[in-house]
């Protein structure tokens, strides 16, 4: 961990952190050093830009796994809210639809 959010990495990707003066952006990379989605943390909002916006691989829920994990484990955030991207993706992760966001609560 370089600054204030950490790099993550799974079975499938490497996760990396870049600390914005509000949040992190989460760069996510194969193992071949494809880069194929940004997840964006801020205040309390996540947000993913990806190659595949339905995320069929499900590397965006895998990332998610370990990101919320932290957002709840470290941070002790009480919920995240999910915008952008494609509904099934937030709601295949654990949220909830929430007026035009998506809601994940969080537990300690």
């Amino acid at each position: 961990m370089n600054g204030r959010h950490p790099d993550f990495t799974t079975s499938r990707l490497l996760i990396t952190a870049t600390d914005t003066t509000d949040g992190c952006i989460w760069t996510l990379q194969t193992r071949e050093r494809q880069q194929i989605a940004t997840i964006q943390f801020s205040g309390q909002q996540l947000s993913y830009a990806a190659i595949d916006p339905t995320d069929r691989a499900g590397y965006i829920e895998e990332a998610l796994t370990v990101i919320v994990a932290y957002l709840a484990r470290t941070l002790l955030l009480p919920f995240v809210v999910g915008r952008d991207g494609e509904a099934v993706v937030w709601l295949r992760n654990g949220f909830h639809a929430d007026e035009s966001v998506f809601r994940r609560d969080l537990m300690h």
